[in-house]
């Protein structure tokens, strides 16, 4: 995933981060409790490298659409970082 950093929206990324974030971090989904799938719109937590909630997963069973969200930084792989000079 390639991440830019603005100061704010209206002006041009300054700062640019390339991660990796592992596909393993979701192998946990395949243990979560049927359960944790029953509510409407469930979101469930998944655990990696120790971390319990190193990413969120949301499902939106109205149009089939999953999201990925609250990805935590520490379980990624930074690859490359650089900055524009003004």
């Amino acid at each position: 995933m390639l991440r830019a950093f603005r100061v704010d929206r209206t002006t041009m990324p300054h700062r640019y981060q390339l991660i990796e974030i592992p596909t393993a971090i979701f192998e946990s989904l395949a243990d979560a409790p049927q359960s944790a799938f029953d509510a409407d719109g469930p979101t469930i937590d998944c655990e990696y490298g120790g971390n319990p909630a190193a990413a969120r997963v949301s499902l939106d069973r109205s149009d089939a659409k999953i999201t990925v969200k609250q990805i935590q930084l520490s379980v990624c792989d930074i690859h490359a970082e650089w900055e524009l000079q003004p």
